[in-house]
């Protein structure tokens, strides 16, 4: 039976006393002053039952979070790493969706003019939350509701990453919360709890709701990084010593390159690896070098967090005849291939749209706009977006394909690719590269190599090289800012 996550969440916020609760930056706040957020959020939000949150990865955010789910208000969340403007029109597209938002939580650095403006203009609350006890506070006062409210019957709004279309804000309901809730429970049992989680993934989204909700409802202490720093995130598990840990693709390379010693790392049992695609090699190389498994997932914000993954068990008897795989079907969860155009089932190993149906999310096939496949064994593959192909004057170009080939040269660390405009043949692909530290290559000879990977109307108009690939809050390569960055006359 699914946990009620919400009052789980109240039990653990009562119970707790002097233990520790959340570090950041190398000092720990107790559940006590877990318990004077919580109220003063309280006191701040009054009869709220629809807020939202700019959420930043810091024990105040979180504390603030976990009192919106112990008093089941409905909790939309904006992403921080945005400039003024940008939060500003985030506030007041919450005025668009069924059910207004009364108060606004923000980091007392996030209430810009702007944003104050924003709030004002919607008539919601503006309330500053800060690092210290009781850190919740009105500084601008809502407005009046002359209709009464309507409660609304998710627990979040989260915005989607894209995987089924363009990205939108999804609803998360309670129902999911608790069965999300409860398939962790069953998947982490015995993975060490007594041990804090240390949490780098963005709260605002699927993937840090995923990890910080259960350890909430477990009492469970939590780590928390702002940014990921592989000297940092090794250093909390050399003293905390958890059995397992989850990051993204690009902070496993980060670890490789930084040099982490293999001591450091001696308590992990395993790494989960989701978000992005993972290259063999860097999973290769990872595993060699500190002879822990990397476990990879598939999963989204439509299907309330991770659907495919690796249980350790079959790992370790299928994990390298399987190599590239995310794993087989979570419980109660069903994914199958389907032809674009028919919506008919394929057979195993031809590639199509992944659809799935989970349990948590309701009764009825999500279709995605990724292509993958299943193995006869029911392995799942995912390769690359079914929207993202380059049209180059009738040859069809999938980025991915292009960016995996660019990978494997020695001097690559990663390497993304994009199709801007072209007068004569509509799209050409175009790449941004990242090199591995103390490599050097040109953009010319990077191209010189492809000939020898791929088929000449594959190989990139034009290779840049960039001392760094931009990213997003969740560490993923932002494709809109290599866009940018490539029709940047500067990177000429």
């Amino acid at each position: 039976m699914p946990v009620d996550a919400a009052q789980a969440i109240r039990d653990t916020i009562a119970r707790k006393r002097g233990e520790q609760a959340l570090a950041f930056a190398g000092e720990w706040r107790s559940w006590d002053w877990v318990r004077s957020v919580c109220a003063a959020a309280d006191d701040a939000a009054g009869t709220a039952g629809s807020v939202a949150l700019i959420a930043r990865n810091r024990p105040q955010h979180v504390a603030v979070m976990a009192g919106n789910l112990a008093a089941r208000r409905s909790t939309t969340m904006i992403h921080a790493a945005q400039g003024n403007e940008a939060l500003a029109r985030n506030i007041r597209a919450l005025n668009c969706q069924e059910t207004f938002c009364q108060a606004v939580f923000a980091d007392a650095q996030d209430w810009s003019e702007q944003a104050l403006g924003a709030a004002a203009d919607i008539g919601a609350a503006a309330i500053a939350i800060e690092d210290r006890p009781g850190g919740a506070r009105i500084i601008q006062p809502g407005k009046p509701r002359d209709q009464p409210e309507m409660l609304p019957d998710f627990a979040f709004s989260l915005l989607s990453s894209g995987t089924t279309g363009a990205p939108k804000n999804i609803p998360v309901s309670w129902a999911t919360i608790n069965a999300a809730t409860s398939d962790a429970a069953t998947t982490y049992a015995g993975s060490g709890a007594e041990a804090p989680i240390i949490m780098l993934h963005p709260l605002g989204n699927v993937a840090g709701l995923s990890y910080v909700i259960p350890a909430l409802v477990r009492g469970q202490a939590i780590v928390l990084m702002e940014k990921f720093d592989a000297c940092e995130w090794a250093c909390a598990v050399r003293q905390y010593r958890p059995v397992r840990s989850a990051l993204p693709p690009a902070a496993l390379r980060m670890v490789l390159d930084a040099g982490i010693a293999h001591a450091d790392l001696s308590s992990l049992t395993l790494v989960a690896v989701g978000g992005a695609r993972l290259e063999p090699e860097l999973q290769d190389a990872f595993e060699a070098r500190y002879n822990i498994p990397v476990l990879t997932a598939y999963g989204a914000t439509e299907f309330g967090g991770v659907i495919a993954t690796w249980p350790l068990s079959d790992y370790r008897k299928l994990g390298k005849a399987k190599r590239g795989s995310c794993g087989r079907a979570v419980a109660n969860a069903e994914i199958r291939i389907v032809d674009p155009v028919s919506g008919m089932p394929l057979p195993p190993g031809e590639p199509g749209l992944l659809e799935a149906k989970v349990g948590r999310i309701g009764p009825d096939w999500i279709r995605t706009n990724d292509l993958a496949s299943l193995d006869a064994d029911g392995f799942l593959y995912a390769h690359g977006r079914a929207d993202g192909a380059i049209n180059r004057g009738g040859f069809k170009i999938v980025p991915e394909v292009v960016a995996r080939a660019l990978a494997r040269h020695p001097a690559v660390s990663e390497a993304t690719v994009v199709g801007i405009g072209d007068d004569r043949l509509g799209e050409i692909p175009v790449a941004a590269v990242e090199l591995l530290r103390g490599e050097a290559a040109t953009g010319e000879a990077l191209r010189e190599w492809l000939r020898g990977e791929l088929l000449a109307y594959q190989i990139p108009a034009e290779i840049i090289i960039v001392a760094a690939l931009p990213r997003n809050q969740s560490m993923k390569v932002s494709l809109a800012e290599v866009r940018a960055l490539l029709l940047s006359p500067d990177s000429r």
